[in-house]
């Protein structure tokens, strides 16, 4: 019998139930197989500790390790709510282990609560003896419990949850030797637990700090936008109502690229915010390049900036979707002729195409002779919602080409130095076009027979 065994309400010490206090791992029984199965369960959870990071995973095998080292027919992870101060399965290994998963109970409540409560190791070796034992669990479950051992599980200070294994083999008692070892355990769940708290507290301040940024600056973007439309639905409404039909063809213009902005803002966010599969089709980047040219050439020579094409020869069609890589390099392509527009002549942008055929790659690249991009900013650059643009853009551009190149298996990377301008290069890999089915010759010669002249 253990020195710390409760007294029965005769005042003769019963063996059937034990208390043990929280200690250290000490001595274990004197077998040696057992005490190398023992270490070898150690051994392996403390690996999992820093290998695995997945909880759930982490946990589930935790709790085997905690079964199978002390050969217990089952084991229960129980937590503790703080807001409702009850305790609940969080997971339950065994035949019937999930049906007592819709279990709650209060502080005090069976051997678990009582363990949580008075945040020390239970051991009871007869249950149907033990007043505190929770029946209702075994109800609801269809599970016997013979014996179990409860641990806390407790870090700095803090109660996480409870810890049991139950039903040891072959009828076997639980030893004080069985709950040192679920101890060591219980203390390695509640480390993971406690991390997987920390990480995901850090989170969601990560996430309201995020979500704080897109909301200023969207809204920032979103107004100047606003003011515009409003600005030209007045002046198409004036035209109206005066019969001004030259003021209406003035700022209707106005009103449809700010309707194409916000429909642009809005593309842009969906993309980001979904991963997707890319749609390939079979295109080509010199005509994808000359497609972008033809559209940004006359707007920016009003600017005094040149953008000019410099295309490799006998570039391969590849398959990539082609909408989506338009955008992805129509937007840099704006952002470069945006960065020379206040530079001293020559201002200058350029659109290339190039091709690796040893490492079977393709390229489009956007190059300008602006000012370059500081180191600092180059850090941050692809993170959404950061802009250089202030109110005048939504910092999501960059991010969503990044994004659609490495879904395509490919990346955007830059290259640049303050004073030098900046190299942006959308790299994907070359995918071979399937080749087309030769014509049916049967079928063409039967169609040419029925084309023939009758007689």
């Amino acid at each position: 019998m253990s020195p710390s065994a409760e007294r029965s309400e005769s005042g003769e010490s019963s063996a059937a139930t034990a208390e043990v206090r929280p200690a250290a791992f000490g001595a274990v029984e004197n077998d040696p197989a057992h005490q190398r199965r023992i270490l070898d369960a150690l051994y392996r959870v403390s690996n999992l500790m820093a290998e695995v990071t997945d909880l759930k995973h982490l946990l589930h095998q935790i709790m085997e390790e905690s079964k199978d080292v002390v050969g217990a027919e089952a084991s229960s992870l129980i937590l503790y709510d703080e807001k409702t101060d009850e305790l609940y399965f969080d997971i339950a290994l065994g035949d019937r282990g999930e049906q007592v998963k819709v279990i709650r109970l209060k502080m005090g409540q069976g051997i678990a609560g009582t363990c949580a409560k008075e945040r020390r190791t239970i051991v009871v070796n007869d249950a149907d003896r033990d007043q505190r034992h929770f029946k209702q669990a075994d109800k609801v479950s269809q599970f016997v419990t013979r014996n179990l051992i409860a641990a806390p599980m407790i870090r700095n200070e803090r109660l996480i949850g409870v810890l049991e294994v139950l039903n040891k083999f072959h009828g076997q008692p639980f030893t004080d030797s069985d709950a040192r070892v679920l101890e060591f355990l219980a203390d390695h769940a509640a480390i993971a637990i406690e991390n997987a708290f920390l990480v995901e507290a850090k989170t969601r301040a990560e996430r309201l700090a995020a979500l704080g940024q897109a909301v200023a600056s969207i809204s920032h973007y979103v107004k100047n936008i606003l003011a515009g439309s409003k600005g030209s639905a007045s002046l198409i409404e004036y035209g109206l109502s005066s019969n001004n039909f030259d003021m209406v063809k003035q700022a209707w213009p106005i009103l449809q690229r700010s309707t194409a902005k916000i429909s642009s803002l809005v593309q842009d966010m969906l993309t980001y915010s979904k991963d997707r599969e890319p749609e390939l089709s079979r295109g080509n980047l010199n005509e994808l390049a000359e497609d972008i040219h033809r559209m940004v050439e006359a707007s920016a020579a009003e600017s005094g900036v040149a953008v000019e094409l410099q295309l490799a020869p006998d570039l391969p069609d590849s398959l990539f979707d082609v909408n989506r890589l338009h955008d992805a390099a129509l937007n840099i392509v704006g952002n470069a002729i945006d960065a020379v527009r206040e530079q001293p002549e020559p201002r200058k942008v350029i659109i290339a195409s190039q091709f690796d055929p040893a490492a079977s790659r393709i390229a489009l690249v956007i190059q300008d002779n602006g000012p370059g991009i500081p180191e600092a900013i180059q850090k941050k650059i692809f993170e959404p919602f950061f802009s250089t643009k202030g109110s005048k853009g939504t910092g999501l551009g960059l991010a969503v080409a990044q994004k659609v190149m490495r879904e395509h298996g490919g990346d955007l990377l830059l290259d640049s130095r303050e004073g030098e301008g900046a190299r942006f290069t959308l790299v994907l890999p070359l995918r071979e076009v399937p080749a087309e089915p030769p014509p049916d010759t049967e079928q063409a010669d039967n169609a040419s027979a029925e084309d023939a002249p009758q007689g």
